[in-house]
């Protein structure tokens, strides 16, 4: 009884943390379709190019910092020890602010300095993503002290900021430096009011020792969240190098929409995941695989109902809303393969627990980090061979490398076979949403 009473928080504490995630992602999702319903098709590819740069100084910037500090944590044998290394962990972050940024600024220049938007966009940006990347590690460090009512609050107040200030200043202004102005703007003020309450924690007097311990285990989990940017946002920037600002828009709408089924995998995978890890130390793998097949493939029938219904629903919609959304009709073919991607990156998810689960983070590490050069590679060479629809293919191929290298390496250690019935569920429904779809509107 009291065992249960001590769990019972904390399964409050998952759920919250995964409806504040939907709901934050959610309003986001709506945001961006305000965007593109208002923004005339090479302003939102402006806007998407930006808005990647954002999420990839955040990517960068929290780049194996928590990971690092877990690691430090383990060899502490005293609780009280600990904060000097969530203070080098501040540290780590700013030392690492100056050469991510030198990055985002690098990029900017070499892709959008023509773009038709005030220079200083850049400098709102920068606050964006630096803010974004410090509250997102300090929700997490918090959370490695049990203070999830805090850490739940950082994870969405601070998003929801950013937010609601780019809302704000884009229903002002109606253009794309209005929105960041908003959005830098928002962040700020939440950021004040977060850190007014004590929600957080900002020392900075750290060790040597604790800041050495950190870095010297950092550098891979950087090269893998610019691969993962890459392989998400970052795409935006592959599909600006090779092809038209049209181009740039159309993508950035597809996986603006195509992200309602991250959500939904994500979401379930949180379920699933504490769960499994549980069963994969308490029962006997023969009973624990088919109850692991058993959630892919419901998982799989979730991320195809879902993708087919918006394939269905789509068009309709727009020819509803009307505006600058028409620009974006036609794309249900565009959609269908970067909806598939998520179909096969089931396999990719089922892998990660068996690591998570045996504390085999390197190897997951190695593996990733195989699985995404190889995607980059095969996304160029689709790009070139296919044309604009290379784009998608390649998003697609990514997702796919990614399962494969993932679940060779599983197969390996654990003998596990691929949930098959995950992702063969999923890509029936999408291609009957697809072609219910294309029967309608025909």
């Amino acid at each position: 009884m009291i065992r249960a009473l001590r769990a019972s928080p904390l399964a409050y504490f998952a759920v919250a943390y995964g409806a504040a995630a939907a709901l934050q992602k959610g309003l986001g999702f709506v945001l961006f379709l305000w965007l593109a319903h208002s923004l005339s098709v090479r302003d939102y590819a402006t806007f998407g190019l930006l808005y990647a740069l954002q999420m990839g100084l955040a990517a960068l910037l929290g780049a194996g910092i928590v990971e690092s500090v877990i690691g430090l944590m383990r060899e502490r044998s005293s609780f009280h020890l600990r904060g000097g290394v969530l203070d080098a962990a501040n540290r780590v972050f700013a030392l690492l602010a100056v050469p991510s940024i030198t990055i985002v600024a690098a990029i900017y220049v070499l892709f959008m300095r023509d773009a038709g938007t005030p220079h200083y966009v850049l400098a709102l940006v920068i606050v964006a993503g630096v803010l974004t990347a410090f509250f997102t590690l300090q929700s997490s460090i918090i959370r490695l002290d049990e203070q999830h009512g805090a850490s739940l609050a950082l994870s969405f107040f601070s998003p929801l900021g950013g937010l609601a200030g780019g809302a704000v200043g884009f229903a002002l202004g109606a253009n794309v430096a209005s929105f960041f102005a908003g959005s830098a703007i928002g962040l700020v003020v939440t950021s004040f009011l977060l850190a007014g309450l004590r929600l957080g924690f900002y020392g900075f007097a750290a060790k040597r020792a604790d800041m050495t311990g950190i870095l010297s285990r950092i550098l891979p989990f950087i090269f893998i969240a610019a691969l993962g940017w890459l392989g998400g946002y970052g795409n935006t920037y592959l599909v600006e190098s090779f092809f038209t600002a049209s181009d740039v828009a159309k993508f950035t709408f597809a996986y603006t929409l195509s992200s309602v089924l991250q959500l939904v995998a994500t979401s379930l995978n949180q379920v699933w995941s504490p769960r499994f890890y549980r069963m994969a130390h308490t029962q006997p793998p023969q009973e624990v695989e088919p109850a692991n097949r058993r959630f892919f493939a419901f998982q799989g029938a979730a991320i195809g109902l879902a993708g087919g219904c918006i394939l269905v629903l789509l068009p309709g919609a727009i020819d509803h809303v009307g505006g600058n959304l028409v620009a974006y009709r036609r794309i249900n073919l565009e959609l269908l393969i970067l909806f598939a991607a998520y179909a096969v990156s089931i396999p990719a998810w089922q892998s990660q627990n068996y690591f998570y689960a045996f504390n085999k983070g390197k190897d997951l590490m190695h593996v990733t980090l195989v699985g995404s050069v190889a995607g980059l590679i095969l996304w160029v060479l689709a790009a070139l061979t296919l044309g604009t629809i290379g784009a998608y293919v390649g998003f697609m191929m990514q997702m796919l490398t990614r399962s494969v290298t993932a679940i060779i390496r599983a197969r390996r250690e654990w003998g596990i076979r691929v949930a098959w019935e995950g992702p063969a569920l999923a890509m029936l429904l999408l291609i009957a949403g697809a072609a219910a779809s294309a029967a309608i509107y025909r």
